[in-house]
């Protein structure tokens, strides 16, 4: 699965969770971090989608009559999320090839430099002789009006 986006609200929202032992309803995530009600809902799917959090119901319903949704952070996950407010975590290294990434990147220039010298020498030319086969027509006819 893909890395999850570390935003300074991912860390606010995942801080405020663990505040609370791993277990917070919406409410008490709102007291804790200065999100809006749509970084809110979007830090949950984000988190969710991940597999950082599971996200549950509350029993009695809000004032709106919906159930609030509460944030946990599942046992196996405890110590990624407690990583992902961590402020000394090391970046994770790339895995990528230098050598290989070099040898695309000539190859490319190299496509680049022919695809202009076609351009140039047989593009170019074939605009300027149908510039010119143009311009005799439109000469030409208006010699008939």
């Amino acid at each position: 699965m893909n890395r999850i986006n570390q935003t300074e609200e991912t860390r606010q929202f995942v801080g405020a969770i663990l505040e609370e032992d791993g277990r917070a309803d919406t409410a008490a995530i709102r007291r804790r971090t200065d999100l809006t009600e749509g970084q809110l809902h979007h830090q949950f799917r984000k988190l969710e989608r991940h597999s950082i959090i599971e996200i549950e119901r509350s029993e009695i319903p809000s004032q709106s009559g919906s159930r609030m949704k509460i944030a946990v952070i599942p046992e196996d996950k405890l110590r990624e999320a407690k990583s992902l407010v961590s402020h000394d975590r090391q970046p994770e290294r790339t895995k990528v090839d230098v050598v290989e990434l070099a040898e695309k990147l000539d190859e490319l220039q190299a496509t680049i430099e022919e695809t202009h010298e076609y351009v140039s020498t047989n593009l170019y030319r074939r605009m300027e002789e149908n510039t010119k086969r143009l311009e005799a027509l439109e000469a030409r006819e208006g010699t008939h009006e």
